[in-house]
């Protein structure tokens, strides 16, 4: 029972006993007080009425005179009973008074009886005892009295009560709500909320204690923000470009390499070399601080330019003079767009110091596979060209070996026609061995597609097919079918299963809609059911996904978020995702051991998280010393080719 309902019901208790009592004890007081006066109104009654009716006691023929007088009294109605007699005690007139009481309940009546004693008084005649007198009061009018009274205390009490109680209410009120304060801020600390109670009570022992709890919410905070920055730090400090602020060249590598070898994402897209042309001139003739302003200025509108696009898309620094610019998942006439967007851009900020323009940009393609030597080639060959074009940019020629959209729209129908989809899965560990969960990738046989027996073991290129999903507004209607497809198989399993869904289908309510309904009913089945998000997809829209995320783990569904630590934006919405997990970004994993800046970073990401009660897994784990170097970080699972080779998963 809570703490303030014990303490209302105990001093609730303690008042109608009070009221209870005071009641009773004032009714009673009344009634003896009334029987008193009763008693003393008898007795008055007789003495002053024997000595008026004594001179006629004598004869007995003055009897009617002495019955006139009684009857004078008597008809007034206060008394029950008058009985005159002889000496002899025989009766000589009597008069009686129905024991009904009006206006009184009986129930009343029968909890305070009033008993009124007989009074008697000697009727002499002379120096002899002529007879005597009794009179008896009536209780009715007691009764009314006491009626009265105690009709009027009850209110009186029942008013004071009414007060007292509001009073209560207000007392237990003051003295719960800081301590309920409390127990709401520790609940928030234990969810890494780090909230602060606004309203200081006045009570000292209450204030005492909510100061304390706030200087350690407040102090946990600090502790949080001063791991946040630290990571920061870290990051800024091995992968950031302290002139313009854009990624370097480390960051670059680390990336591109993860790009091209990503089995799991193949990913594909452009790379665009952006060639800052008069630098060197500038540096020369203007000095290097004039050229220090110019890298700064052209590399403000690259990131003008990239953040008005809408596009998966990164800047680096790799030299003095060169600016890189990642396009994931990005189609060819997106790009050659976004490229004629640079050029423009660059052309409007051009100076007459910039004597051979202000940046020329040569474009090259990449898939997984490539080498990063081979697609940097590429594009240097463009931008060779590019330097003598007209346009100041060159896409480099290759033969294009991807399908063209109206293909993939066809593929892309075929697959949904067919509602369903088949899955390789690769286990997560921890240190023990134990499997978390198992990743499931989607494949689609090309056999299954076209018919063609000679062709069963090929299967589409995911990382081909995924982006054109997104190029053609098909990626809701693939993850749908993807979990739907998971779904039928969730209960044949013994682990639970991780499934990717998009950043695209993330943002969409009519996708959350969906998949609220498409969940089953069982909360336990719902618990194999792990959802991997993209760390992208917490940078924007973060009401509406922490809505949707608070509605699915209500429902038992576990949260990953996948692609950790690319964008330190993401830490600060991690308290309101409130994750299970978080998957470290490959790119830091790989080769880890030989590299002590991701060790610090991944260090410093580990620390964050479990702080916050979430659990790190680290993706693309390849070799023993990669695996051996994590665990030593603290990271709890592992999953990658070293960990667990991705099987089939039919039973």
């Amino acid at each position: 029972m809570p703490l303030s309902r014990q303490l209302g019901l105990s001093l609730l208790a303690v008042l109608i006993l009070v009221f209870i009592g005071t009641l009773w004890i004032n009714a009673n007081n009344t009634r003896d007080f009334v029987d008193q006066q009763l008693a003393s109104h008898a007795q008055d009654t007789a003495t002053s009425l024997g000595l008026s009716i004594a001179p006629y006691m004598a004869n007995e023929e003055d009897l009617p005179v002495v019955d006139t007088m009684m009857n004078a009294i008597f008809d007034r109605g206060f008394y029950q009973s008058m009985v005159l007699k002889d000496a002899k005690q025989n009766v000589l007139l009597e008069k009686h008074n129905p024991n009904s009481v009006e206006g009184v309940p009986l129930w009343f009546r029968n909890l305070l009886p009033l008993t009124p004693p007989k009074s008697t008084t000697d009727v002499n005649d002379g120096w002899t005892i002529a007879g005597t007198l009794t009179v008896k009061s009536h209780p009715g009018f007691g009764y009314q009295q006491l009626w009265l009274n105690a009709t009027q205390a009850f209110w009186m009490i029942l008013a004071v009560f009414i007060v007292a109680l509001i009073l209560l209410y207000a007392l237990v009120r003051m003295i719960t709500t800081p301590l309920l304060a409390v127990v709401k801020q520790a609940d928030a600390i234990s969810k890494q909320q780090f909230e602060q109670i606004g309203v200081i009570p006045r009570t000292p022992e209450l204030k005492r204690i909510v100061v304390a709890v706030n200087r350690m919410s407040a102090q946990l905070a600090k502790l949080f923000n001063q791991l946040s920055n630290q990571a920061k730090r870290y990051r800024d400090f091995a992968y950031k470009d302290q002139l313009t602020g854009v990624a370097n060249r480390r960051a670059f590598e680390l990336a591109f390499e993860q790009l091209l070898t990503d089995s799991e994402q193949h990913a594909q897209g452009y790379l665009l070399l952006v060639r800052l042309t008069s630098l060197n001139e500038v540096n020369t003739n203007l000095g290097y601080q004039a050229g220090d302003e110019y890298v700064k200025l052209v590399g403000q509108e690259l990131q003008s330019v990239l953040a008005q696009a809408d596009l998966n898309g990164a800047l680096y620094r790799v030299s003095g003079a060169d600016f890189v610019v990642l396009l994931e998942d990005t189609a060819q006439q997106a790009c050659i767009a976004f490229t004629q967007s640079i050029i423009a851009q660059l052309n409007a900020i051009e100076k007459s110091e910039y004597r051979l323009g202000t940046a020329h940009v040569g474009v090259g393609s990449f898939s997984f596979g490539d080498t990063r030597t081979d697609v940097l080639e590429r594009a240097d060959n463009a931008l060779s060209g590019a330097s003598v074009a007209t346009d100041r940019w060159q896409l480099a020629q290759q033969r294009d070996q991807h399908h063209s959209n109206t293909e993939w729209r066809t593929q892309l129908n075929t697959i949904l026609q067919q509602n369903h989809a088949d899955f390789v899965a690769q286990p997560i560990k921890n240190r023990q061995g134990e499997t978390l969960y198992n990743e499931w990738f989607a494949r689609f046989s090309t056999a299954a597609l076209t018919g063609a027996s000679d062709e069963a073991q090929r299967y589409l290129p995911m990382g081909q097919l995924v982006p054109a999903s997104v190029r053609l507004n098909y990626a809701q209607k693939l993850d749908e079918l993807l979990i739907t497809s998971a779904l039928t198989q969730l209960s044949s399993h013994n682990h639970a299963i991780g499934l990717n869904v998009s950043r695209l289908s993330l943002s969409q309510t009519s996708f959350h809609q969906w998949l609220i309904k498409a969940l089953p009913q069982d909360k336990a089945a719902c618990a194999k059911l792990v959802l991997e998000i993209p760390e992208r997809a917490l940078v924007n829209g973060t009401e509406e996904l922490s809505h949707f995320i608070a509605q699915l783990k209500s429902k038992g569904v576990r949260i990953t978020v996948e692609r950790f630590g690319a964008q330190l934006a993401a830490i600060t919405h991690l308290r309101k995702i409130k994750p299970d997990y978080l998957k470290l970004d490959g790119r830091f994993v790989r080769n880890i051991h030989n590299e002590p800046d991701n060790q610090l970073f991944v260090q410093s990401l580990v620390n964050i998280a479990h702080g916050l009660n979430i659990q790190v897994i680290a993706e693309m784990v390849e070799g023993e010393a990669e695996a051996r170097c994590l665990l030593d970080l603290f990271v709890d699972h592992l999953q990658g080719y070293h960990i667990g080779m991705p099987t089939d998963t039919k039973v």
